[in-house]
């Protein structure tokens, strides 16, 4: 039998080991929570959040039209996802580059007929292909011109050079924003018949004269057409609208998107065409040829860039290069 102060000592023993492991299992759950909290995100939701973040980043090296269709896929969880986010629910400033480009992108995910009407639209989806386009009442404000890096905070700093100032003073991010929040209100009860549900399907057939419209990585600025220039070194017979400005460009419009989705895609046949395009006589496309190829996951390929390259700095004939048509069999 054991004593009054024997069964006491145990107690005690008891009480501090409990008291321990309560403690222990207080720690585990607030750093459980904690994790909780500061991830505070589905994984559905990181997923939309990946797709999205090329488009609205302005990343000159993806596919955004591989992106657009994987929120498509996503949707409306997508719609639900862009609506809700902190960028749509705070006021900003009338000319806010983050929420225009974030309105736009909800937009594009809107089923059209049931799509509200912005005063900025940043994106545009030509022969089947994604690109950066801003519009105010449905007209082109000028050539943007993004040299790399996060995008500007204001969106006319999207325009080094001029612009038209006719179609801007409406623009306003925030009365977009609150035209998309009010939609969002209307229709977040019924959204799965309220939203998109095309993917886009790029031509190919007829992104290949796009290769030919200007060079992809490059911005090129000239004087409008009649302008007299107060150097006369600039002109000449065969440049009547000679380029001022030249600076590299990572501006992802029609032509640089083409190329980056013709360069991905592992088709034999269009890096076949590709590697044809290289000889072409005209230099613009020439070059986006290279450019696109630029992109392609072959090695092989990517050898033989570095060899044109290694060619060309060397000055050696183009007949030991890519420009002379090769077809890689896979």
């Amino acid at each position: 039998m054991q004593s009054e102060s024997e069964v006491r000592i145990i107690w005690a023993a008891w009480g501090r080991r409990s008291e321990s492991s309560l403690c222990l299992l207080c720690l585990a759950l607030s750093a459980l929570s904690g994790c909780r909290a500061a991830d505070g995100i589905s994984s559905r939701d990181r997923a939309i959040a990946a797709a999205a973040r090329p488009i609205l980043t302005l990343d000159p090296d993806s596919v955004w039209t591989d992106s657009y269709n994987r929120l498509i896929e996503l949707s409306p969880d997508s719609v639900r996802y862009l609506a809700e986010h902190p960028r749509m629910t705070r006021r900003c400033a009338p000319d806010d580059l983050r929420v225009l480009l974030h309105a736009s992108l909800l937009r594009l995910l809107i089923a059209p007929h049931d799509a509200p009407k912005l005063s900025l639209t940043c994106f545009e989806t030509t022969l089947g292909v994604l690109h950066l386009e801003p519009k105010a009442g449905g007209r082109r404000i000028g050539t943007v011109h993004l040299a790399g890096g996060p995008p500007p905070r204001r969106w006319h700093d999207l325009y080094p050079a001029d612009f038209d100032h006719r179609l801007t003073p409406h623009i306003d991010a925030d009365l977009d924003r609150l035209a998309l929040r009010q939609w969002w209100q209307q229709h977040r009860d019924r959204i799965e018949s309220s939203v998109a549900t095309g993917q886009l399907h790029p031509q190919v057939r007829w992104l290949w004269p796009v290769l030919s419209r200007r060079y992809a990585d490059q911005w090129r600025y000239s004087p409008e057409s009649g302008v007299v220039l107060c150097a006369d070194f600039f002109a000449s017979a065969q440049s009547p609208q000679p380029t001022l400005i030249r600076a590299e460009s990572k501006t992802y419009d029609l032509v640089r998107a083409a190329c980056v989705l013709l360069g991905t895609r592992s088709d034999p046949a269009i890096q076949d065409r590709l590697i044809e395009l290289v000889a072409s006589r005209s230099d613009v496309v020439s070059h986006n040829a290279r450019f696109a190829l630029g992109y392609a996951a072959d090695p092989r390929i990517r050898a033989l860039l570095e060899r044109h390259r290694s060619n060309t700095e060397r000055g050696r004939p183009k007949s030991d290069s890519l420009d002379e048509p090769k077809t890689i069999k896979t």
